[in-house]
């Protein structure tokens, strides 16, 4: 026999902007990617043996819908009851979805919001010149001196160099430097940290708009400083503000964000909300229910000057910087960015274990941008390597 109070209806049929090959090709390229690092590390002192997890976001630059989602170590939901203690005790996490539900210091993918403060809050040229000299020693006497990467990794400098170049080589001098210059500049002026406010336009630090629940981050600044700790701890000191202009203090951002950041600058700063909806029609395929229309998220007006720089620094990593050894010679030109993020892992005697996390951002063709990526992985030690899941 049967019962029921209300007829049954079928339901709407709801088609996601997930592309399905292009969503397992991620998946493997990131997976292949993070195996690789544990098996063999990367660059001379062979780091990133200890990778842990990670994440890709593909988008579509003019209209936010997410095309690829992945999140590794992941598992197989045919097989999930089955497999759940297993998955409960894996020491990576493969129920967390690292794209939406992790946030992590972006490191220098984060040094085009510093270069596009720096120009048009700030006033500085993109041909403005400042000299790495290795050690930053501005804060010397309160005895923090800050290192440029290479000079920490082959105590050499990147010499006289503009902010195009400095995007290029990801110099760390250069953006103690001119972060620090801008920040006291416009401070004075409005009050206002400069970094911050392009950053928030720009989606780092705000929601995305995506339709599943994320973590929305937080941007490094004096009321973040505050809110999060107590006491002496919660200062905004000048080494706060130099080491927010590389994207380290608090800056802590979800992939997802990362991607739609990077979006944005391809879309001269103009942001769309990410989303999965592509459509929904009825049951029988008959009516159109609702069919997804791009949402401007944010703007920031961003002069030629500074997206001139971003741009010609974002073509430049790629070709001659520190991605060529991946896309040198790749067929379509690109913009990209590749980030190092120092995490605070410490061992029983204080010091810092395991490699930095790995941040890469990229946008392509060039010319006439389709789509953004977002890479992230855990202890990734180079983010130039993330380049190996995006092509």
């Amino acid at each position: 026999e049967e019962y029921f109070e209300t007829v049954p209806q079928p339901g709407n049929n709801v088609e996601l902007t997930i592309d399905i090959s292009l969503q397992g090709v991620a998946e493997k390229a990131l997976e292949d990617v993070i195996l690789n690092l544990r098996e063999n590390g990367v660059g001379r002192r062979q780091e990133g043996k200890d990778a842990e997890g990670g994440a890709v976001v593909v988008q579509d630059i003019k209209t936010g819908e997410i095309l690829a989602s992945a999140s590794y170590p992941t598992y197989n939901l045919a097989t999930f009851n089955e497999d759940y203690s297993e998955l409960a005790q894996s020491e990576f996490g493969p129920f967390l979805n690292r794209v939406l539900q992790a946030t992590y210091w972006p490191g220098s993918i984060y040094k085009m919001v510093t270069a596009i403060a720096a120009v048009d809050l700030g006033g500085y040229s993109e041909y403005y010149e400042i000299t790495d000299k290795g050690i930053y020693e501005y804060y010397k006497e309160q005895n923090y001196e800050p290192r440029c990467y290479v000079w920490t990794s082959t105590s050499t400098t990147h010499g006289t160099i503009n902010m195009r170049e400095a995007l290029q080589e990801s110099c760390n001098y250069y953006f103690y430097e001119i972060g620090r210059l801008t920040y006291n500049k416009y401070m004075s002026e409005t009050g206002e940290n400069p970094m911050d406010v392009v950053a928030k336009s720009l989606g780092l630090g705000e929601s995305t708009g995506v339709e599943l629940p994320e973590v929305t981050g937080t941007r490094a600044n004096a009321e973040t400083k505050a809110e999060l700790y107590s006491g002496q701890d919660a200062i905004w000191y000048g080494a706060d503000v130099i080491q927010a202009a590389i994207g380290q203090s608090d800056n802590k951002f979800t992939p997802m964000q990362m991607v739609c950041y990077t979006q944005a600058l391809a879309n001269k700063g103009t942001r769309y909300s990410a989303t999965f909806l592509s459509r929904i029609v009825s049951w029988d395929y008959q009516s159109l229910i609702k069919e997804h229309e791009p949402e401007v998220a944010s703007t920031l007006d961003i002069s030629d000057e500074a997206l001139d720089c971003i741009d010609k620094g974002m073509r430049m990593t790629a070709k001659e910087g520190t991605a060529k050894n991946y896309l040198a010679n790749y067929p379509i030109e690109v913009a990209c960015k590749t980030g190092t993020a120092q995490w605070q892992g410490v061992t029983s005697d204080g010091s810092v274990s395991g490699s930095d996390n790995a941040s890469f951002v990229l946008y392509a063709p060039a010319d006439d941008p389709e789509i953004a990526i977002a890479v992230y992985v855990e202890k990734g030690a180079q983010g130039g390597n993330l380049a190996n899941v995006c092509i």
